[in-house]
């Protein structure tokens, strides 16, 4: 097993799959690649998930999954989500890095940096499995770690990215480990004196209630949910809540939703993996929208205030990287949820014309193309 990680390391791969009566993958890029040609039986991934797990696997066993975190050595630390399935065991390890990256070096909105200056109010970070969302949050809270004299307090399933102290206080608790619930973990953070809190998950009722709680106690939360885009992220929120709570909890969030970052990771032109950021910012205008019932107008909204308050949709972030060459339009029109509307941004861009017709002319000058300058008669 050990052996399979070093592999999934040494290729820079995200993450490695085992199951029982099937060969070894792994995800390499975002895409799947077999690292063995022979399949392993139900007695050896029974053997290995017995060994990650020790004295816990009775538990796995009466819940049937299991998060857990895995050290393979000084430099490489996973995350392990073990559960059954048809034909025995399974398993998927997600390498946690354990340098935490600046927002620089992630390729990420240099608007980010805002968030790690809030005082108070609700951050979101949303987007599908395996779109950075914790790398992302890791980020945010180390950069508040390096420059910010705060107490921090983390609740996750499981602990990933690890933060030493700088200039924060910085406690990390794990589920099951050091709490029984995101939601006790919380309730006790309201009697622990935080200044910020980061909760891995938003998973149910009674989590949302209490992350509400503490954003209106004066807190700063930063958070999760897995939604596409900020509209979605807005409802889903909402609809976690009974009908008779939701129009309380739309008055909370058009008071405290301070941003909604939404990502998703796309190839690049190298075919590497980088981040598309839709942003939410909070303004005036958002705010009325959702205290109004208005969230099918949120997409225009941050359109039109991407020059004041840095909002942006995830047609205006597909069309930056075109503009500057890091993806094709191709993979662009691929990952648009409106690809017309995308379209029509390049049409009627002059910026973005103006590189086409250069490109072009480079490609004609490449392959001899160029029209030569015309023949003059001799007197």
């Amino acid at each position: 097993m050990e052996h399979f990680l070093d592999k999934l390391v040494e290729k820079e791969g995200s993450d490695l799959f085992v199951k029982s009566s099937a060969v070894v993958t792994a995800r390499i890029e975002g895409d799947l690649t077999p690292l063995t040609t022979e399949t392993l039986s139900a007695f050896a991934v029974e053997a290995i998930a017995r060994h990650i797990l020790g004295a816990q696997y009775e538990t796995f066993e009466q819940q049937f999954e299991y998060d857990t975190m895995y050290v393979l050595n000084a430099e490489s630390r996973f995350r392990v989500n073990l559960f059954w399935h048809l034909d025995g065991i399974a398993m998927v390890f997600r390498l946690v890095p354990l340098e935490i990256k600046t927002i620089e070096a992630l390729n990420l909105p240099e608007q980010l940096h805002r968030l790690t200056k809030l005082q108070r109010g609700l951050v979101l970070v949303t987007g599908t499995t395996g779109s950075g969302k914790s790398t992302t949050l890791a980020s945010l809270i180390e950069e508040i770690n390096r420059e910010r004299r705060k107490h921090v307090i983390t609740i996750e399933d499981p602990v990933e990215f690890v933060h030493i102290d700088k200039k924060c206080v910085i406690e990390q608790r794990n589920v099951g480990l050091h709490t029984k619930g995101f939601n006790q973990a919380l309730r006790a953070a309201m009697r622990e004196n935080p200044d910020i809190i980061m909760v891995g998950e938003m998973r149910d009722l009674e989590t949302a209630e209490n992350v509400l709680q503490a954003v209106n106690t004066g807190h700063l939360v930063f958070s999760t949910l897995h939604t596409l885009d900020a509209k979605e992220t807005i409802d889903r929120l909402i609809a976690i809540f009974p009908p008779f709570e939701q129009e309380r909890v739309r008055l909370n969030l058009a008071s405290n939703l301070e941003a909604v970052i939404s990502q998703r990771l796309i190839h690049d032109k190298n075919g590497a993996l980088v981040p598309a950021c839709e942003m939410l910012f909070r303004s005036p205008m958002v705010e009325h929208l959702i205290r109004t019932k208005r969230d099918f107008e949120i997409n225009d909204i941050m359109a039109n205030e991407h020059s004041h308050f840095g909002s942006t949709t995830f047609n205006q972030a597909l069309f930056e990287l075109c503009l500057h060459d890091v993806i094709s339009e191709e993979v662009a029109y691929s990952q648009s949820g409106s690809p017309t509307d995308l379209q029509l941004m390049f049409a009627q861009s002059s910026e973005y014309q103006k590189k086409i017709g250069n490109t072009l002319e480079n490609i004609k000058d490449e392959v001899g193309l160029k029209q030569p300058p015309p023949l003059v008669e001799p007197e």
